[in-house]
C-alpha cells in the first residue's frame, strides 16, 4: 500500500510539473507570420547572391572556405543607405544607422539561447536584443553568455551612409566565432539571461568591426545562416471553467386553491423498525472510495507476488 501511495504521489507531482512547460528544445519560428522579416536584405541575382531572411535555416559553408557564392545559402542585410543591391531600408535609433531581424515564434516561449554561423571568423558584431508578447511593444533582455560582452561602440553608420553615426552605450560585442580546420566559420552560441515568456524575438545590429578588433563599426553587413533558437514553451494551465448560474423562474400568479375534500384517513400501527446507525453521505463516499483505492493496491501488489 505504501509503494502505491508513493508511486501516485510522484505521478501527481509530474502533472504539476507538465503544467509549467516542457523540457528546452528546438523553438519553431513562424515563418508564415508577417512579423518574421529583416530591415534590408541583399538582392545581387547577377552575383549569385540573393540572401533572403528565408535563408537563415540553411545549413552551408561560408566563402571564407572556400565556397563559391552559389553554393552559400545565408541571409545578408546591411546598415549602409548607399549599398546597391539592397531591399528594403535602414532604421535608425537615435541617428545611427540599424538593421533589425525579427522571429515569431508559433507558442508562448521561454528562450534559452541563439545559435547561428556568421559570415566571417574574426568580426565582432555589435548588437541589441529584445522580446515582445506582442510585436509592438519591445523590451530589451540580458546575455548570460561567454561569447558576448557590454561595451561601447564608438561611432555607427549614418543617414547619409557614412561612418559618422554616434557612439552607442551599453551594446553587445560578440566575440569572434574563429573558424575550423576547413576554413569554414564555427557556430556561436549566445545564451539568454531569464527574461520571461515571449511570442517574439528582435536582433538589431549596428554592423560589425571588419575583423579589425576595434570597438567601432567599420563594416555594414550582418550575414549568417546555421540559426537555430531553443527554448522551452510555455503550456498555459487550464482554464477554470465555472458553473453556469441557475435560471431564475419569472413569478406566476398564484390561482385560488381549489377545494378538496379530505377522504378519512386510516393509520395502521407501524411494524416495530429495527434502525442501522447513519452515517453521512460524504462519509460513506469518501470510505467507499478509500476502500476501492485499498483494494486495487492490494491487488497489484498480490500479482506482483504471483509473478
Amino acid at each position: 500500500m505504501k509503494k502505491f501511495i508513493a508511486t501516485l504521489a510522484i505521478a501527481l507531482l509530474m502533472i504539476l510539473l507538465l503544467q509549467q512547460a516542457v523540457m528546452a528544445a528546438v523553438l519553431e519560428v513562424d515563418t508564415a507570420s508577417p512579423m518574421f522579416k529583416a530591415d534590408t536584405w541583399q538582392n545581387n541575382e547577377g552575383n549569385d547572391e540573393v540572401c533572403p531572411i528565408t535563408k537563415i535555416f540553411d545549413i552551408t559553408p561560408m566563402p571564407a572556405s572556400g565556397a563559391a557564392n552559389s553554393d552559400v545559402r545565408r541571409y545578408s542585410g546591411c546598415v549602409n543607405v548607399n549599398q546597391d543591391n539592397l531591399e528594403g531600408e535602414q532604421v535608425f535609433i537615435n541617428g545611427s544607422a540599424t538593421n533589425s531581424l525579427v522571429f515569431p515564434f508559433k507558442e508562448t516561449v521561454n528562450l534559452d539561447s541563439v545559435t547561428w554561423k556568421f559570415n566571417n571568423g574574426t568580426r565582432q558584431y555589435f548588437f541589441l536584443v529584445y522580446t515582445s508578447m506582442d510585436g509592438t511593444n519591445w523590451t530589451e533582455i540580458d546575455l548570460a553568455s561567454a561569447n558576448a560582452r557590454r561595451g561601447k561602440c564608438g561611432v555607427t553608420y549614418d543617414d547619409s551612409g557614412n561612418l559618422d553615426g554616434p557612439a552607442v552605450d551599453n551594446v553587445w560585442i560578440s566575440t569572434p566565432a574563429g573558424s575550423g580546420d576547413d576554413n569554414d566559420v564555427l557556430l556561436i552560441t549566445f545564451k539568454f539571461a531569464p527574461s520571461g515568456p515571449a511570442k517574439y524575438l528582435k536582433f538589431t545590429f549596428f554592423g560589425n568591426d571588419g575583423g579589425q578588433g576595434v570597438e567601432e563599426v567599420t563594416h555594414p553587413w550582418i550575414s549568417f545562416n546555421n540559426l537555430i533558437i531553443e527554448g522551452s514553451v510555455v503550456v498555459a494551465e487550464a482554464p477554470v471553467v465555472e458553473a453556469p448560474a441557475a435560471e431564475v423562474a419569472a413569478p406566476v400568479a398564484a390561482e385560488a386553491p381549489a377545494v378538496v375534500e379530505a377522504a378519512p384517513v386510516v393509520v395502521a400501527t407501524p411494524a416495530p423498525v429495527v434502525t442501522a446507525p447513519r452515517i453521512g453521505d460524504a462519509s460513506i463516499i469518501i470510505f467507499a472510495g478509500v476502500m476501492i483505492i485499498a483494494a486495487a493496491g492490494v491487488v497489484i501488489f498480490k500479482r506482483k507476488e504471483v509473478r
